[in-house]
């Protein structure tokens, strides 16, 4: 949900939610009596269930599939589930389960029955580290990041160009859009990929861009490396 005015209902429930976990965990670590565990956790369910009701209850009618409960029901079903969920889990990370590695499997075998047995591609299986030369050699050490933008109140991150590119776009969607600013954002977002961090930031003053969920203020660009280093063996 990106209208602001939904998101500024939501964003106490949100905080209210958060609390309560950051508070779940604190006793969890705090090895706390296992009552105030249950209690606090209880009321965490509770919270995300009037979180989750808002939510619904504000989604337009067009939009009605309920993703929360298809989320939870895989969950159920153990297709997925984020990686050490007891203990808080950690974003971007997931361990399939049972059904989701059948899934995966079937996926991975249907890619190599077209593009192996099919186009008689060559499948290697290389390592997923990369030596820092071959990395400098291709242009990644010195290219590879993108930039990106935080709420100045939230700290939530937005990739940049994604931000300016659906904000543009919605501003071309209107209906009293000029031609000549229709043509001139179609003439932007054919060179965004290659604008320098200066001329996205000129981008994001002329529009008046803000942050899509809360609709705050945002920072000036900022670059995010995409590569991660890590040491090989016990002397790295």
């Amino acid at each position: 949900m990106a209208d602001p005015k939904i998101e500024e209902i939501l964003a106490p429930l949100r905080a209210s939610v958060k609390e309560q976990g950051d508070l779940v965990r604190k006793l969890k670590e705090e090895k706390a009596p296992e009552i105030d565990i249950k209690k606090a956790v209880a009321e965490l369910k509770t919270r995300k269930k009037v979180l989750e009701d808002k939510e619904l209850s504000l989604t337009p009618a067009e939009e009605l599939f309920d993703r929360a409960k298809m989320e939870d029901l895989i969950k159920r079903r153990f297709f997925y589930d984020q990686s050490f969920a007891i203990y808080g889990g950690i974003t971007g990370q997931f361990d399939f389960g049972p059904m989701g590695c059948a899934l995966k499997s079937n996926m991975i075998q249907l890619w190599r029955k077209y593009f192996i047995l099919q186009e008689q591609m060559l499948e290697v299986d290389c390592s997923i580290l990369t030596p820092e030369p071959v990395l400098k050699a291709s242009g990644h050490v010195e290219r590879f990041a993108d930039l990106m933008t935080k709420d100045v109140k939230s700290g939530e991150c937005f990739r940049l160009d994604h931000l300016i590119k659906a904000h543009l776009e919605k501003i071309k969607s209107e209906k009293n859009a000029k031609a000549e600013l229709k043509a001139e954002i179609e003439d932007i977002l054919v060179k965004l990929d290659g604008m320098t961090a200066d001329e996205m930031s000129a981008l994001m003053k002329r529009f008046d861009m803000k942050s899509p969920v809360s609709g705050n203020e945002l920072t000036p660009p900022i670059e995010f490396n995409l590569m991660f280093n890590t040491q090989i063996g016990p002397s790295g």
